[in-house]
């Protein structure tokens, strides 16, 4: 079983009453870091906590403030293999600590070094069209290179960006809404298993905790804080993604955004949000060079082969004949090394003219 400090276990204890608001927690926490029994910090608030929320919320808790019931919180979180990191953790990311409301818990599970990373968030509408899929998850396979991501768990954006970063670098946090115990949508939860296996999952709220519509905006607040930059992939005009570009512009994170052609309704905020300051991106390197990284890193992981086709199609989409010639080789030979990159979503194909999705060059 995990080993937590004092200050830890109250915190723990604390957050297990759902009922009680956020502004509660944070006073009766202050009263418990005045006695060494959790108890004994009850009486000490007792007149706080009944003219806050009642006499009989404060007897419950006092009916609680015993080691049998600490014992079992603890016991259902290592039964699920749940990490508590509290304020007073040495794992609580530093990047939550400016934000307001930061988190008095979060429930942890998977990969806790990806706190301390460099991390980016890219989010988006479920309502997104294929084209913004694609290009969250073209971006998400670049940028885990460089960044851990942060994104939710939604269908649309949210899940190709993690099904990309998974299958490159394994750099992702997903923070969702609600409880372990009650991922949404329930379609997803073979993915939130993967990402606790291989990335980081992380939660404020205890496990058993169905998640609300007034939980979605606030759980924004943390991939916001999290994230060094955000990316609106893509936002309809009350898309609850706003949120979180607006809690970017709060904490001043970078905000970038994906601009969108005229009357496409999928697009109608980001398309504000750029009028607003937020930075134009349609490529990836606009983010890469923002931070003066290294957009070639990528082409590492390409064969020979696969070069030659990305920079002969660097001009501009080909047709597969005028490739061969071009290439010397037969459109036979052409066609596997097409396919992979198809895969890789380096390329586009329209019939039998190919095109690149984004500019790559080797200078």
């Amino acid at each position: 079983m995990m080993k937590y400090t004092k200050e830890e276990l109250s915190l723990i204890w604390l957050d297990s009453f759902v009922g009680l608001e956020y502004k509660h927690k944070i006073q009766i926490y202050e009263y418990l870091t005045k006695s060494q029994k959790i108890s004994d910090g009850l009486m000490l608030a007792k007149d706080y906590i009944v003219k806050s929320v009642g006499e009989n919320e404060f007897s419950t808790m006092l009916n609680s403030a015993k080691q049998s019931y600490l014992d079992y919180v603890l016991d259902e979180l290592g039964r699920r293999e749940i990490v508590a990191i509290t304020i007073k953790s040495k794992d609580y990311p530093h990047k939550l600590n400016d934000i307001e409301l930061k988190p008095l818990v979060l429930y942890a599970k998977g990969n806790l070094k990806l706190l301390q990373t460099k991390t980016f968030a890219i989010v988006g509408s479920r309502k997104s069209l294929p084209l913004s899929i694609s290009i969250a998850k073209d971006y998400a396979s670049t940028l885990s290179k460089h960044f851990t991501l942060v994104t939710g768990i939604a269908e649309g954006v949210d899940s190709e960006v993690i099904k990309s970063a998974l299958s490159t670098t394994k750099n992702i946090i997903s923070v969702i809404a609600g409880g372990f115990d009650n991922i949404y949508p329930s379609t997803n939860k073979d993915l939130f298993e993967r990402v606790c296996k291989e990335g980081l999952a992380l939660s404020e709220h205890p496990p058993m905790i169905t998640p609300r519509p007034y939980h979605f905006p606030i759980r924004n607040r943390i991939i916001a804080g999290l994230s060094k930059g955000v990316l609106i992939v893509s936002a309809g005009k009350k898309s609850g993604t706003l949120y979180t570009a607006e809690y970017a512009c709060e904490y001043s994170k970078d905000l970038f955004a994906v601009p969108y052609s005229v009357g496409v309704a999928s697009g109608e905020g980001t398309n504000d949000l750029i009028k607003r300051g937020a930075i134009l991106t349609d490529n990836v390197n606009d983010i890469l060079e923002f931070y003066s990284l290294d957009s070639n890193d990528e082409l590492e992981d390409l064969s020979q082969a696969e070069k030659d086709i990305l920079k002969a199609l660097s001009s501009g989409a080909t047709h597969i004949e005028k490739l061969s010639m071009e290439l010397n080789k037969s459109t036979y030979e052409l066609m596997a090394t097409l396919s992979i990159l198809e895969i890789k979503g380096v390329i586009v194909k329209s019939g039998n003219v190919y095109g690149l999705v984004r500019n790559y060059s080797e200078d």
